[in-house]
């Protein structure tokens, strides 16, 4: 909306500077031509007199005084009237400054009016002049702001609205396709980049899957290889400690070797438990992005995106921000995670209400998502933030089991906790993460 407020005001200074420059202009080359035609009628004037005085009547030579003057001081006709008593006329009467006909007064030789000259320019109507550049100046502004209007309103709007959806759909923060505007003018790159959308959400859904079969199977066989090694060490401890002799009495030497067998199932070990921790750490590759940010504005980024999903679902979705303290922390990590939490109460709730409430509570922001249905017991919300873990109302219903999990690890980065609970007697299940207002404190 700035842009436009820019270029109407540009505009309406340019049109204005150029009828303060114009119209003084034209009043200038008119004062001109006017002095000019002042000084051809008083010369004729004189004429006229010089003629009365010797009893003839005056006939203007228009030819010579078109060779002495320029054109447009020389009038397209004179014609002299005689006449016995004018002294009813003012002297001068029809002058202007923008005249195009004058009446002057010619004096016999007694000083008393003789007669008059009525002189005629066909051109050079200045009023006319000045209104028709007006006209052209006020017609081509109100035509050149419309224009801007116009295409502000089908072409600049309609491409600022669309030039956040690939920092969208970058962010991974787009739950819809692209609307198409009413202008049509942008069909094939909306249709290009709800395909885009679509094609990303695809490929991150099976980089997904497949991360989880990857660290299921890493998982899988470091779990096993425990087995084995916990057996390879109670064998080195008894070989150690001569077990498996007739006396029960160690051998120094084999003793010897079961402790360097000891000693590489430590390794062994220690490399599974870097394996797992590894493992679980992958599911979560988040970095954190602290910025300085209202809690109206994560609001609003939240509503612009799941408003209209919930609509075409038929969810009732209530959102509340109960006051607007400043944040300093990861506005999109943030945001990732209520879309999780929003996301699962859509996947795994009856579709009878989602509410999201957030506000300041002394240094922390409380955030909660409730919704209706999608029970857990009591012991199945305490494995909830687990990596792969799903519980019993996942059953049918697609999910790696990490999203929570990731989720609890932005909100652990940033300082803060996260917790669920169910209420059997309502039929509602609360998420509620609590983070502090500045995570650098």
């Amino acid at each position: 909306m700035k842009s436009i407020v820019r270029v109407i005001a540009i505009t309406s200074v340019f049109f204005l500077a150029a009828s303060l420059l114009i119209f003084p202009a034209i009043k200038k080359h008119y004062d001109n031509e006017n002095g000019m035609r002042n000084i051809v009628m008083n010369r004729m004037t004189r004429d006229a007199e010089e003629a009365v005085a010797a009893g003839l009547r005056y006939a203007a030579d228009l030819e010579s005084f078109h060779n002495e003057y320029e054109d447009r001081a020389v009038p397209d006709a004179v014609e002299f009237i005689a006449i016995n008593d004018i002294s009813s006329y003012e002297e001068d009467m029809g002058r202007d400054a923008f005249g195009s006909e004058f009446i002057c007064r010619v004096k016999g030789k007694d000083g008393k009016p003789a007669a008059f000259l009525k002189i005629t320019y066909l051109s050079g109507d200045g009023s006319f002049t000045a209104y028709t550049v007006g006209a052209i100046l006020l017609l081509s502004y109100t035509a050149s702001i419309l224009v801007v209007i116009i295409l502000y309103r089908l072409m600049v709007k309609p491409f600022n609205d669309l030039s956040e959806y690939p920092e969208k759909i970058a962010k991974g923060r787009m739950t819809e396709g692209i609307p198409r505007n009413r202008s049509g003018l942008f069909g094939r790159y909306i249709w290009g980049m709800n395909m885009l959308r679509d094609e990303m959400n695809l490929k991150d859904k099976n980089i997904r899957v497949m991360e989880k079969e990857k660290q299921t199977l890493i998982v899988s066989i470091a779990h096993g290889i425990k087995t084995p090694l916990s057996n390879i060490r109670l064998y080195a401890e008894a070989i150690e400690k001569g077990i498996y002799h007739d006396d029960k009495k160690p051998d120094e030497k084999d003793a010897e070797i079961a402790g360097k067998i000891r000693q590489n199932v430590d390794k062994v070990e220690g490399l599974v438990k870097e394996i797992m921790d590894s493992s679980t750490a992958a599911a979560d590759g988040y970095t954190l992005h602290i910025t300085s940010f209202y809690l109206k504005e994560l609001m609003a980024i939240v509503k612009e995106e799941y408003s209209g999903r919930m609509d075409l679902l038929h969810i009732p979705f209530e959102t509340v921000c109960e006051n607007d303290p400043l944040l300093v922390s990861d506005k999109d990590g943030l945001y990732r995670v209520i879309s999780q939490l929003l996301d699962n109460a859509v996947k795994y709730g009856s579709g009878k209400g989602i509410s999201l409430r957030m506000g300041r509570q002394d240094e922390d922001v409380i955030i909660s998502v409730k919704n209706k249905g999608g029970l857990l017991s009591e012991e199945e919300t305490a494995y909830v933030f687990k990596s792969f873990w799903r519980g019993s109302n996942a059953k049918d219903r697609e999910g790696q089991g990490i999203g929570l999990y990731v989720a609890k690890k932005i909100v652990e980065k940033l300082g803060g906790d996260i917790f669920m609970k169910s209420w059997e007697a309502e039929d509602i299940t609360e998420v509620t993460l609590i983070v502090p207002i500045d995570v650098n404190l």
